[in-house]
């Protein structure tokens, strides 16, 4: 089987859609498959790097601003919080899409123009992506099946400004292929789509696992960093706390003058921040702050996570049985993320007010209770077969897809 991966490529910058699409890539080549990428910016170098074969596409700014200001609107995106007051729950998948540059028709017209000529090229049996926005017209137009990374929340919010931005770009997308054009959720999501989803239900929003075209696959993730990156050296006598906290949940410079009073120099416990706006490792107090933590390493050794809700954040750790404390701000998938964890007793989650020395410590003699309850989610995520569940599910939709059932596409087309 030979798989095209578009990788998405959002203007905030990201490295969830990067550790699965890798995973997919390397369970794949075990397996005897091949694959090739979409990808730019800073995605297809990391690809490049790893010695993946790369076709590239258009790049992605903020709202398709020109690089130089996307590139300091991202820098100065760690260190501010979205202003909405506490308790909303605001954004969609379709808002991302907008943010990110993709609401622009003409954009999107040359972006699946790139992915043609990769599947022209690399002659693809199937597409998998992880939220790519072209993809699915790539697939139509190739007369291909596609697999997507997935959560069921993403449908769950209505057509709010990102959604009818990107509506009005599909159409006209659509028709310059000569397609009718059809709502975005149909397109991207509807029942001919295969959702591959890196959690397990009890995670899910609204879970269907028996549905046909849901997989479930618990951690599908893989390290991104070279091989003496991923490798971490515990002090003795040392406990440890993993920190990741992305845009739009605790700034940096709340982070930098909060956690180092919950962790000071002579305590027993260090702090270990990730984030992708840090340029060079600095420390303060018992926290040190570095652009990238090889958290796989770093985990066994964790009392906790503390963290902004991101989905590969919250299922890797409680693979290892690591209980959080989560900030999602106000981004709707994370505070569905935060309040699932809350829910199994795996860990407590706090408003950005609450982002506070004083509320941090009150949460940590919990570890032991909450410690058990992510124990049992991690069990529970290490009974699935991650990757490797995604590319047989791949093999059997590329099946059914060849044989015409269920049909290829539906009949909106």
């Amino acid at each position: 089987m030979r798989i095209l991966i578009p990788v998405f490529s959002p203007a905030t910058g990201t490295w969830g859609g990067l550790t699965r699409v890798i995973a997919i890539i390397e369970a794949a080549r075990k397996a005897g498959h091949e694959a090739a990428c979409c990808a730019s910016g800073y995605l297809a170098d990391s690809l490049q790097k790893r010695g993946y074969q790369v076709y590239p596409v258009p790049q992605t700014t903020f709202f398709g601003l020109p690089q130089g200001m996307s590139e300091r609107f991202e820098e100065q995106s760690q260190r501010r919080v979205i202003p909405v007051k506490p308790g909303r729950d605001i954004g969609s998948m379709w808002l991302v899409f907008a943010l990110s540059g993709y609401g622009r028709s003409g954009f999107m017209k040359q972006l699946v123009k790139a992915q043609l000529a990769a599947v022209r090229d690399f002659k693809p049996d199937i597409i998998f992506t992880d939220h790519d926005p072209a993809a699915a017209i790539t697939g139509r137009i190739a007369d291909l099946p596609v697999a997507t990374a997935y959560a069921s929340i993403i449908q769950r919010t209505g057509h709010d400004f990102g959604w009818r931005l990107m509506n009005r770009v599909y159409g006209r997308v659509l028709q310059s292929f000569d397609l009718e054009p059809v709502e975005p959720e149909e397109l991207l999501y509807g029942p001919h789509i295969l959702k591959i989803l890196p959690l397990i239900p009890e995670l899910d929003y609204n879970a269907q696992p028996d549905r046909p075209d849901f997989c479930y696959t618990g951690e599908m993730h893989a390290p991104i960093g070279l091989l003496s990156e991923e490798t971490f050296f515990p002090e003795e006598g040392k406990r440890y706390v993993f920190a990741y906290l992305g845009s739009g949940s605790a700034s940096l410079d709340l982070v930098e003058k909060v956690l180092p009073e919950v962790f000071p120099e002579d305590g027993d416990t260090l702090c270990m921040v990730g984030a992708q706006t840090i340029k060079e490792r600095y420390k303060i107090g018992a926290v040190e702050f570095k652009p990238y933590v090889p958290a796989a390493s770093l985990l066994p050794y964790c009392d906790w996570t503390i963290c902004h809700g991101g989905q590969n954040t919250i299922i890797q750790s409680l693979t290892y049985g690591v209980p959080l404390i989560v900030f999602p701000g106000p981004v709707f998938e994370r505070r569905h993320n935060a309040r699932r964890v809350a829910m199994h007793r795996a860990g407590v989650w706090g408003e950005l007010p609450d982002f506070t020395a004083e509320w941090i410590r009150e949460q940590l003699p919990k570890q032991p209770e909450m410690a058990a309850g992510a124990a049992k989610l991690g069990k529970k995520i290490g009974s699935y077969r991650g990757a490797a569940a995604a590319l047989k599910a791949m093999e059997s939709w590329c099946e059914s897809f060849n044989a015409g059932s269920p049909p290829k596409y539906p009949l909106y087309w």
